[in-house]
């Protein structure tokens, strides 16, 4: 089902994951985290969602020590004073850290059963209000494909240092770039509707 969807369609589902995840109560959270969790039963979506999740663990770390020592509370280790963190501190930032988990875990998902071209074309079609304020959404998804194609088939550097002194190769760049275009169904729409009702459900 997912993959008959237009890419435009699968990146507004997301995004209406996304809210879902963040504005949702303990309670349901919790639900969707079960929800979350069949997914991983699929080797593609696992890959994916660890690729993910290795890539921003310092970010998830950094999140729950900011919680746990900014937010007042109850000390965990009253012996340890000011160093110890705050219990509702880090109960705040574990809640924090178990959204964004859930949101890559969507966004996973989405790169599963998404091609990068497919996707630019996605987000593509969906810039298409921004050309009345001026935005060249052709452009955008030009640069966007080739810069995305030279990452994946630049030489990686022993040294990160060294990627920065590395000169840009003018053969390694492609000189056009070319999406296929796709037509919106009215199965979009009526996944899109769907999914603002289970939406509006889990936030009421």
């Amino acid at each position: 089902m997912l993959k008959s969807l237009h890419p435009a369609a699968r990146i507004l589902l997301w995004c209406g994951w996304a809210v879902a995840v963040e504005r949702a109560a303990l309670s349901v959270l919790i639900l969707l985290a079960v929800a979350t969790a069949t997914a991983f039963l699929f080797a593609s979506i696992r890959h994916e969602a660890w690729r993910l999740l290795r890539r921003t663990r310092w970010l998830m770390a950094v999140l729950l020590l900011t919680y746990a020592y900014i937010i007042p509370g109850d000390a965990l280790w009253p012996a340890l004073g000011w160093a110890s963190p705050g219990i509702e501190g880090l109960h705040q930032g574990a809640l924090r850290v178990g959204r964004l988990v859930l949101m890559l875990a969507g966004l996973a998902v989405l790169l599963a059963f998404t091609s990068r071209s497919r996707l630019i074309y996605g987000l593509y079609a969906l810039a298409r209000p921004l050309t009345w304020f001026g935005f060249d959404r052709r452009a955008f998804a030009v640069r966007l494909g080739l810069t995305l194609d030279y990452v994946e088939h630049a030489p990686k550097p022993a040294r990160w240092l060294d990627a920065l002194h590395m000169p840009l190769s003018d053969e390694a760049t492609p000189t056009t770039y070319t999406l296929e275009v796709e037509c919106w169904q009215s199965r979009d729409s009526a996944v899109i509707l769907a999914g603002l009702l289970l939406l509006w459900i889990v936030l009421a």
